[in-house]
């Protein structure tokens, strides 16, 4: 999110809502980590995706912090394993308010998906990758990656883009 000169000289003083600006770039708010420091485990939603997948908890490592809202807040990318080769059966995207957290995201696979999902950031982006079988495809091997965008809309992410490319293959054994 950039500011422009214009609104940081519009600004009729009193306390001042958008975080402190330097010449070419904007700090982050002082609660820009505050997500990290909320225990996810006992959150409502995870434990009900946690139910629906079989899985008993999440890894604590396996969490993506990055801001995908644009507030110069970290949001956490919370996936829930299969604990098998399925892999990640569903990702919870939350965002902080305070020592709360709210969910804005929750995606499982589809039944094109030929495994789980990875989520990942790119560039303030959030972007979901899923395995999806070609027409000719066999059943050990999907030729196409699924990447999804994802943008914030002010009030939750919606799909930005979805792309279909091929998929790059493994070593032969």
């Amino acid at each position: 999110m950039l500011l422009s000169p214009i609104l940081l000289a519009c600004n009729s003083g009193g306390e001042d809502p958008v975080p402190t600006a330097t010449p070419g770039t904007i700090e982050p708010p002082a609660d820009a980590q505050a997500i990290r420091s909320i225990d996810l485990s006992h959150n409502a939603d995870v434990q009900r995706a946690l139910a629906q997948a079989g899985s008993d908890r999440i890894e604590p490592s396996t969490i993506v912090y990055g801001d995908v809202t644009g507030d110069l807040r970290e949001e956490a990318l919370v996936p829930v394993s299969s604990g098998g080769t399925l892999g990640n059966v569903a990702y919870l995207v939350f965002t902080s308010s305070g020592s709360n957290a709210g969910l804005v995201l929750t995606r499982t696979p589809d039944r094109g998906n030929a495994g789980g999902l990875k989520m990942t950031i790119e560039d303030g982006v959030l972007i979901e990758s899923a395995a999806e079988f070609g027409p000719s495809d066999p059943l050990c091997c999907p030729s196409v990656t699924r990447r999804t965008s994802f943008r914030w809309d002010g009030a939750k992410l919606q799909v930005l883009r979805a792309d279909r490319v091929q998929a790059t293959p493994g070593p032969k054994q």
